[in-house]
């Protein structure tokens, strides 16, 4: 059967070959396993970032709802206050327009622009 030590050194060279292509073959099985199980992980990270994203966005637009109505509300608040008090105070202003002079009306018409600039700007900041 075996002649010679070349005989020998080509069987054990075969040998060694079968190994080697044995492991690489186990390798590349464990190789595509982690792949695979790697693939996965990244799926279901997309799946839950997914999710994250559209509760957000569901959190968002009813912040942003809110917000809007809060805006409205507080504009409101804020007309129906400055109405309120220009109405008093040129009730006020006419009953005694005989002791107050043309100064005095301005004076007070200034301080009711003043008034409601005034609750705007806190509206604004309620706002923020």
């Amino acid at each position: 059967m075996f002649t010679n030590s070349k005989d020998i050194l080509f069987l054990i060279i075969s040998f060694c070959i079968l190994w080697v292509t044995f492991f690489l073959c186990w390798m590349f099985y464990y190789l595509m396993r982690l792949l695979r199980n790697a693939n996965q992980i990244v799926e279901e990270f997309r799946v839950r970032l997914q999710a994250l994203t559209e509760a957000i966005g569901y959190i968002r637009g009813k912040v942003e709802h809110m917000s809007g109505l809060l805006t409205l509300l507080t504009d409101g608040a804020s007309g129906l206050l400055q109405k309120v008090i220009a109405k008093k105070t040129s009730e006020w202003v006419n009953t005694g327009s005989d002791k107050i002079n043309q100064t005095a009306k301005d004076a007070v018409a200034k301080a009711v622009s003043e008034t409601a600039k005034k609750m705007k700007k806190a509206t604004k900041a309620i706002k923020k």
